[in-house]
């Protein structure tokens, strides 16, 4: 059913402004200079009545036919192209507001991962500078202990707990080689530096533990020496032994939250790098819709230019016969 306003009298109307400029009366044409209102099988049917309406000669010529049948053609041709660029400019809009969509998503996540990132490397810092405060305060009770190691049975005690040390520094590192071997997959250069300074730290670990097995021999000498001094030291050993301990678990403790942040850091880049390889992906995809897009707007602008070469011939063959 035709919209209101659109009758017989106001398609002839239409046609015959069309006519009068010189382009053909199709129907997308007679809808359009109509204010895109109308169906077009009403308009169709209108145009049908006015072609009855008007005078026909009683024969009709050939190149009548050929030009009825080239305008038919070149109007299915129109209608079929413009519906192909329809529905390719509703995919690509389709594909550019779902691009754009993800590409909102992905700046989203990705601001999130970057203040992550940024608070992660605010804390690390933070414990890196209480790591160094506690490993000068270490070191100043260090010096303390050394003139404390008095007692043969405190050198044995100190040997122990050295010990243990050691095997929990051992079960540590066991953890982050195992952790290291499910790294390997993602990022072997990475697991190779990441091997590299932890066979480091353990061979500085090492040079230490035999250092301090060192000092303990030459203190084993200065035990007769110091040994007079032992009652009137043994309260301030007890003391200084609990704030070592203290000062150590706590330097064990900074040294975990260190590398649970670092793990946390490397998650948070490999994160970022895959968010910008899918950005790249989604760039290129939007890019191939563009120049198809492209090459389709080029095809129709050649199918007009030889549908508008058929339209010049024509007269010309009629003028002929």
């Amino acid at each position: 059913m035709a919209r209101p306003g659109v009758n017989k009298a106001v398609v002839r109307q239409a046609r015959d402004a069309l006519l009068a400029r010189e382009q053909r009366p199709s129907i997308e044409a007679i809808r359009a200079e109509l204010g895109h209102t109308g169906s077009k099988s009403t308009i169709q049917r209108f145009l049908k009545e006015l072609a009855s309406d008007e005078p026909h000669p009683p024969e009709v010529s050939l190149s009548q036919e050929l030009l009825t049948f080239i305008s038919n053609l070149a109007q299915r041709l129109g209608s079929e192209a413009q519906q192909a660029v329809t529905a390719d400019r509703t995919r690509l809009e389709r594909q550019q507001n779902a691009y754009q969509h993800q590409r909102e998503v992905d700046q989203a996540r990705q601001d999130e991962l970057q203040k992550n990132s940024e608070h992660l490397l605010n804390e690390l810092k933070a414990v890196r500078e209480h790591n160094g405060q506690l490993i000068e305060r270490l070191q100043q009770g260090e010096g303390d202990r050394q003139r404390l190691l008095a007692h043969e049975h405190y050198q044995q005690q100190l040997l122990e707990d050295r010990a243990a040390q050691l095997q929990l520094l051992e079960g540590q590192i066991a953890h982050a080689r195992e952790g290291l071997r499910h790294f390997r997959e993602q990022a072997k250069q990475q697991r190779q530096d990441e091997v590299s300074r932890y066979d480091t730290e353990i061979l500085q670990l090492r040079h230490e533990l035999r250092a301090q097995q060192e000092q303990l021999l030459v203190k084993q000498d200065e035990l007769s020496q110091v040994y007079r001094d032992l009652e009137r030291l043994t309260a301030e050993h007890v003391i200084r032994t609990q704030e070592l301990r203290n000062r150590s678990q706590e330097l064990e403790r900074q040294i975990n939250r260190y590398q649970q942040l670092e793990s946390r850091l490397q998650a948070a880049h490999a994160d970022a790098a895959s968010l910008q390889m899918q950005l790249s992906v989604m760039s290129e995809k939007a890019r191939h819709c563009v120049l198809d897009r492209r090459q389709d707007l080029r095809n129709l602008r050649n199918m007009a230019r030889q549908l508008a070469q058929l339209e010049r011939l024509l007269p010309v063959q009629q003028r002929g016969e």
